[in-house]
């Protein structure tokens, strides 16, 4: 029935499941607790993908207000699933490119930058190429995602044709 395949475009990083929505069409009418119980199974596969992209997250930022603002949110009735940052500054913290500059001090002594940073709220890491956080945590838990969902719906799968 299922085939799971990892696609990357536009920047997004994808895990595709085949026939998932006929699945889901057909609990919906037959049976809304299984379905119920297939939607938690899919979310509690994505769990590895949002730790991994929060441990990331902690290499970037050391106060560790990135990896807080990064959760799991769902699209399509809970069976798309995708990482988001409530950070306004997750876009620069994500992608810019190491040693860009967001904000620069005229003077240079530590507490003139120190205040320029707390108004600005944006700084670039140096740490590590972009991107840092979440296509890195998709593209490497992948496999394991991939396995977890398999195994719900071979789980949801074996229930319709016992009950």
């Amino acid at each position: 029935m299922s085939r799971a395949t990892v696609a990357q475009s536009q920047g997004r990083a994808t895990i595709q499941i085949e026939g998932l929505e006929v699945l889901v069409k057909g609990l919906k009418l037959a049976n809304p607790k299984m379905l119920k119980a297939l939607k938690k199974s899919l979310k509690e596969a994505c769990q590895p993908v949002l730790k991994k992209a929060r441990a990331n997250a902690h290499v970037i930022a050391d106060d560790g207000t990135y990896a807080e603002s990064i959760s799991l949110a769902t699209r399509k009735a809970g069976l798309q699933y995708h990482l988001k940052s409530t950070d306004p500054a997750a876009g620069v913290k994500e992608y810019a490119l190491p040693g860009a500059v967001t904000i620069r001090s005229r003077t240079n002594s530590e507490l003139s930058r120190t205040r320029l940073r707390m108004r600005s709220g944006v700084g670039v890491p140096h740490r590590a190429n972009a991107p840092r956080a979440m296509l890195p945590a998709v593209e490497s838990e992948a496999d394991e995602v991939r396995a977890a969902i398999e195994a719900a719906l071979e789980k949801t799968l074996q229930e319709v044709a016992h009950g």
